[in-house]
């Protein structure tokens, strides 16, 4: 549970429609639990947009309704407060709250989270709740693994979409975290270990990330507590870094950027921070993941298409200005589909570097969306020619 939790990072990478899991209660009921929430958070005053009070409302509906429902009122929320789009915080506590009232089945309400709502954040919630306050040792950790290597995969009715099952293994790098009483090393080994899978993929890069990124994003008073003696300040990154080596040095390097955040919005910024960066993959996973953090800046809720594009052209290598704009739009669509229509925006933006950035919104459309999908269409509509038609193309891939 992270008080900003930008996730992000080469996974590669999830959005405000309401999915299958659907609500039990009536459009009417939904629309009044709505209203008595946006009423609280004082939404018609449109020059004091307070999201955290969106975090803290919604979460006490569910003393009366389901976790699903809570999501559906959500989705109306966000109909009639647009800027609230992004609500990863809220995933979060929605099933952190769905799992107290059962921690045994915490991975069976991981299956009942909304696929395309709150940039997934509901995925995280279960796993945190369910070892927020107890560490385990070797021998429990052990009997753990075969649960964490599946937990993430196909299961039952439960069908994710790849880009649910990257922020998935993510979300178990913060897991391990508790369940190694914040042990750097022994996180860092266990995400190698269920990271690496037989057909092929790997999301070892993903899980260590989320093993550093709970030193630097701490939220709940539990994630406090656990990095207290841990957590470096700005200037005693490098030393701090320097004990690690390989996927490790990078994401401990890389999470820090909240340290670092207000110089980082500029292009100048960026360039100074990927310094520690040596290897190719190194270099644009250090890019990925503040450009992702700096499109939340520019783009919600001002949407400053313009500063965005200063931005990425402001930034030294070539590579990095075309990456940038990709890297910006997809992060839109990530966030939600309701986005997309800006993201083409930022491609637009991009001119000479647009019809690769163009190319990313196509091909992201298997990240996202099961192939051949109502909300795969829906989202390939929105992409102008002849993206459009090449996205449709993806379903035969």
């Amino acid at each position: 549970m992270l008080a900003i939790f930008i996730e992000v990072g080469v996974l590669s990478l999830p959005k405000a429609h309401f999915s299958e899991t659907g609500a039990s209660l009536s459009k009417k009921s939904l629309v009044e639990y709505a209203d008595q929430v946006l009423a609280k958070c004082h939404y018609k005053d449109k020059d004091n947009f307070n999201p955290g009070c969106y975090d803290e409302e919604i979460p006490k509906l569910m003393d009366r309704i389901s976790m699903e429902d809570a999501f559906a009122v959500t989705k109306v929320v966000q109909e009639k407060e647009p800027r609230y789009l992004y609500c990863h915080v809220l995933g979060h506590k929605l099933s952190y709250r769905e799992t107290e009232k059962d921690p045994s089945k915490w991975m069976d309400v991981i299956t009942r989270c909304p696929a395309t709502m709150c940039n997934n954040g509901c995925l995280h919630g279960s796993m945190m709740e369910r070892y927020k306050s107890e560490s385990l040792t070797d021998v429990q950790i052990e009997e753990l693994k075969p649960d964490v290597q599946v937990i993430c995969e196909p299961r039952g009715k439960w069908n994710p979409a790849p880009v649910e099952i990257s922020m998935c293994y993510h979300a178990i790098g913060h897991l391990f975290m508790y369940i190694t009483n914040a042990d750097l090393k022994k996180s860092a080994e266990l995400c190698a270990f269920i990271g690496n899978k037989a057909d092929g993929r790997n999301y070892v890069q993903t899980c260590t990330q989320g093993v550093f990124m709970q030193i630097y994003q701490p939220l709940e008073p539990e994630d406090y507590a656990l990095v207290a003696k841990i957590t470096p300040r700005k200037n005693e990154v490098d030393t701090f870094c320097s004990k690690f080596s390989g996927m490790s040095y990078m994401a401990c390097h890389v999470e820090s950027w909240p340290l670092s955040i207000q110089g980082l919005l500029t292009s100048q910024g960026l360039d100074s921070f990927c310094k520690f960066a040596k290897t190719e993959t190194e270099v644009r996973t250090c890019y990925s993941v503040v450009i992702n953090m700096a499109t939340m800046s520019f783009m919600i809720p001002k949407e400053d298409v313009d500063g965005f594009k200063d931005y990425c052209l402001g930034l030294k290598s070539p590579a990095m200005r075309t990456e940038c704009f990709g890297d910006g739009a997809t992060r839109l669509v990530q966030i939600d589909p309701a986005y997309t229509s800006l993201a083409v925006r930022v491609c637009a933006s991009a001119e000479k570097v647009g019809e690769d950035c163009f190319s990313r919104l196509s091909q992201y459309s298997l990240n996202s969306f099961h192939p051949g999908s109502k909300e795969f269409y829906n989202y390939c509509d929105k992409l102008p020619e002849p993206w459009k038609e090449k996205c449709i193309n993806m379903v035969n891939k």
